[in-house]
Parts: C-alpha cells; structure tokens; sequence
C-alpha cells in the first residue's frame, strides 16, 4: 500500500473518533444530581454520560452508577454504605 494512501486512511480515522477529554471526578452532589435525573426520566447530556464512563464505576454512598456504551445504569442498595465495603 502507497504512504500517501496510508496517510489519508489515518487522517480519515483521526477525524472520525471524538477526542479524548481527561475530566475530572465527579463530585458527591453531581453524582447524586445526576442519580435523580436518571430516576426522574430526564436525559443526560453527552458530555454527562462521557464523564460517567470515564470514571466508571462510581460508588457514592448507596449508589453504584455504571455506564458503559453509552447506557447509564443506577442500583440503589438501601441502608448499605458501598464505600465501607
């Protein structure tokens, strides 16, 4: 394969994926924010659901957030502190 064919499949693929954004850990009122959005029905936004799988799994409390493929999935576990586990 010729380097200038090679070339232009790279530069196709670089601006085909999103960059990667290094945010940071969200905090214990963003968590639960967003705990009660996903309860209430309400969509989260991209960048949302990116930081989410970015710092995936996040345990706060009784709540275990997970997201992966860009499906956020809440488990509530009553009266279980899943930090001190």
């Amino acid at each position: 394969m010729a380097l200038p064919s090679i070339r232009r499949r790279i530069s196709a693929l670089e601006s085909a994926m999103p960059p990667v954004v290094d945010y940071p850990p969200l905090a214990a009122a963003e968590v639960e924010a967003i705990a009660r959005r996903v309860q209430a029905g309400d969509w989260l936004s991209a960048e949302e659901v990116d930081r989410l799988e970015q710092h995936c799994p996040i345990i706060h409390g009784e709540l275990l957030v997970t997201a992966r493929k860009r499906v956020v999935t809440i488990k509530r576990y009553i009266t279980l502190d899943l930090a001190e586990l």
